[in-house]
């Protein structure tokens, strides 16, 4: 069956189907750049560096001289989750406590008459 299209409908179609192509390739750029941004932040997180990155929404309803008190807590959060980070980066590659000799001699003797009838 053929179908017959006017010329300015033809024009619509192949407009929205340009538009289209546009922006599903700008939506595969705005992915890529913020799988990138991403990609940066876990490995600036992962590495132990001294300056911090903080990306704080802003409401747009605040003035240039105004803080909204969602930042305050935005930012209070931000410290208390480095603070955790740290202590735990911490606790894990801290040395284990060194056992005396007398100690591990004790233990042994004590697994031992457990052990024994």
């Amino acid at each position: 069956m053929i179908r017959l299209i006017r010329k300015d409908t033809l024009a619509g179609l192949l407009r929205s189907a340009a538009i289209a192509r546009h922006e599903a390739r700008i939506a595969r750029r705005e992915l890529a750049e913020l799988r990138n941004r991403h990609r940066r932040l876990i490995s600036h997180l992962a590495r132990r560096e001294p300056a911090q990155v903080v990306v704080v929404p802003l409401p747009a309803v605040a003035g240039p001289d105004q803080v909204s008190p969602l930042t305050i807590l935005l930012l209070a959060l931000w410290h208390q989750a480095d603070l955790e980070r740290e202590a735990f980066r911490t606790w894990v590659t801290e040395e284990p406590p060194l056992v005396a000799a007398a100690e591990l001699q004790a233990r042994a003797a004590e697994a031992a008459r457990r052990d024994s009838p």
